[in-house]
């Protein structure tokens, strides 16, 4: 029994290497567009931003709502990057942590996903 709980943890491993690297990958990339939208996406709010404040001087306030709306859509735009990056990191160490279940432990199948989730 010990020898076919070895085999599944070798096979679980096996399968979920390559998801490990193709995981890390993209996390990698997506920081680096995250960090490249970010150096973009800063000077267009602080511009935004400074539209509305120069809008609301002159009491134009249509263009306020516009703005203001323009400014919380940008905003929500890092924000949900900033969010998916870090679901991608925990699903990365959830990965990293199912290939790394030492042989000692107990092999079932509930713990194994428990470590997924």
């Amino acid at each position: 029994m010990k020898i076919v709980c070895f085999l599944l943890k070798l096979v679980l491993k096996i399968l979920l290497l390559p998801v490990a690297f193709l995981l890390r990958f993209l996390c990698f990339i997506w920081s680096l567009l995250m960090q490249l939208s970010l150096w973009v996406l800063s000077p267009v709010m602080l511009f935004v931003l400074g539209c509305g404040i120069y809008s609301d001087v002159r009491a134009s306030w249509t263009d306020v709502f516009l703005l203001t709306l323009i400014e919380m859509g940008l905003f929500a735009a890092a924000v949900g990057e900033g969010g998916i990056m870090e679901l991608m990191e925990r699903l990365c160490e959830r990965v990293e942590d199912v290939l790394t279940i030492s042989v000692q432990e107990g092999f079932d199948g509930y713990s194994v996903y428990e470590r997924l989730l």
